[in-house]
């Protein structure tokens, strides 16, 4: 069964800002048209209510002719035109009797608050009532002793004028959600477009596997930093795209050779089944090496693959440690070299085996391109570990490309290797925050310069810088790899 979100109806953004704008509107102008009906019936019945008082106040000039001695059944001239222009009026006593115009005998049936503004026991009041079948306002109010006027409007004049006015909103309201519809809708449709065109790139980006597109940003508003930064990502996706299929194209280029070579020495070995046991142990020997070395090779592969390391792997490493573990394995395999090494415990934080690795990588390269049997010297203090060989050290021409991957000087093509020890390297250190950097050492060799953020066991922390010699660039790695 599907969510209940899945079978509400699909809206574009731009539907759902234009309907907010309208119904804003509308609200808005419902709003308006109440507050203004109610505002022009409270004034048109004010001014009613003031008619009826200016009529009172005329007939009670008309009475003061008679010095408080008005004629049983007297009342004011025109009386009784209720509904055309003047109210219709009549007296009531304080008996409850009414002088009312002739033939309107009972138009307005007094009762007992009439009766006590007659009596003098009760001030002028308003109230609503039904003369002849017609709402009206009626004004009781005193006019002599034992005396009280009583006078009547219609109040239907007044409503078609209200329901006039109120059709005359309405209309205007309708209009005007209208045009703010057509409104809404425009600035949508131009304040989403930079959203539209993204969503369109995106698309393509997604059929056709293409991340050199682009969005054009032509505004410095919340949507043109949102368009920089899909473009940005898309930069990166096609780095990183390239990336991989570089490394995919190099590394199928590198496996090539050892595979063809491996091949044929194990053809070798099947073809010639009377071959001597000295050739068939040459053989075998060549095939162990060259198994190795694609073992090396998939390896380093691999690991540049991984990238940052994963937050399962991270920790408190102690460097001095990994060091030390690195040096006993260089040691085994390079029997013939001389490894010194001045080590002072450090923390840092990271992965013990991928720093493992790189450092490996570091001695396994000071120990090939140094003379036979040549001294490593290898340091390490406050988070800087430095190995140093005695080798005929670095181009200047290939100081620029020491840290690619698959590069390999003109002088280091004739030892076996890759090119892709140092290119981990780089991206071990990269990815624990350090640098590293490859310098021609005094006196001749090489001198590689790895540092990280480290802190002394005690727990005081100490921040690395570079070399002097070595400003903060991007991370460097060594010349050539294993």
């Amino acid at each position: 069964m599907k969510p209940r979100w899945a079978r509400w109806p699909r809206f574009t953004l731009q539907t759902r800002f234009t309907l907010v704008a309208a119904g804003a509107v509308a609200a808005t102008a419902l709003a308006i048209t109440a507050v203004a009906f109610f505002a022009i019936r409270t004034d048109l019945e004010a001014q009613l209510r003031q008619q009826l008082a200016e009529r009172a106040t005329s007939v009670e000039h008309q009475a003061r002719k008679y010095h408080g001695h008005l004629p049983a059944g007297w009342v004011p001239p025109y009386s009784d035109r209720f509904g055309v222009s003047t109210p219709y009026t009549q007296l009531i006593t304080a008996a409850g009797a009414t002088w009312a115009p002739s033939g309107d005998l009972g138009l307005l049936t007094p009762d007992a608050a009439d009766i006590a503004v007659a009596a003098g026991h009760h001030a002028a009041f308003y109230a609503d009532s039904r003369v002849g079948g017609v709402q009206a306002v009626v004004l009781t109010a005193p006019l002599a002793p034992g005396l009280a006027v009583q006078l009547a409007a219609p109040l239907d004049t007044t409503d078609v004028q209200v329901a006039s006015v109120g059709a005359t909103l309405a209309a205007l309201s309708v209009i005007g959600v209208m045009i703010a519809t057509v409104l809404g809708w425009a600035v949508a449709r131009a304040g989403l477009a930079p959203v539209a065109r993204l969503a369109g790139v995106a698309e393509q980006v997604t059929a056709t596997g293409d991340a050199g597109r682009r969005v054009e940003v032509g505004r410095r508003d919340e949507l043109g930093r949102l368009a920089a930064s899909f473009n940005s990502m898309l930069s990166a996706l096609q780095r990183s795209l390239a990336a991989q299929r570089q490394l995919v194209s190099d590394a199928s280029h590198e496996l090539r050779t050892p595979l063809a070579s491996l091949r044929v020495n194990v053809d070798l070995l099947a073809d010639d089944p009377g071959m001597s046991d000295a050739e068939r142990k040459e053989v075998l020997t060549r095939v162990v090496d060259q198994v190795a070395e694609l073992s090396r090779l998939v390896n380093s592969v691999t690991e540049l693959a991984r990238g940052e390391p994963s937050q399962a792997s991270q920790g408190e490493v102690m460097l001095n440690e990994v060091t030390a573990t690195a040096l006993d394995a260089a040691r085994r395999d390079w029997p013939r070299t001389e490894f010194s090494a001045e080590l002072e415990g450090c923390v840092v934080e990271g992965s013990a085996d991928r720093l493992r690795i790189a450092i490996r990588n570091l001695l396994d390269n000071a120990a090939k391109f140094g003379p036979p049997g040549g001294p490593v010297e290898v340091r390490l203090a406050d988070g800087e570990l430095t190995v140093r060989d005695y080798g005929p050290g670095i181009d200047p021409g290939d100081l620029p490309h020491v840290f690619d991957r698959f590069y390999r000087s003109l002088s280091a093509r004739a030892v076996p290797g890759s090119g892709l020890g140092l290119a981990v390297t780089r991206e071990v250190v990269r990815g624990h925050g350090g640098t590293i950097a490859a310098e021609p050492a005094a006196g001749g060799g090489t001198l590689m310069r790895l540092t990280l953020p480290a802190r002394r066991p005690g727990g005081l922390s100490h921040q690395l810088i570079s070399s002097a010699a070595f400003p903060p660039p991007l991370l460097m790695a060594n010349f050539i790899s294993t």
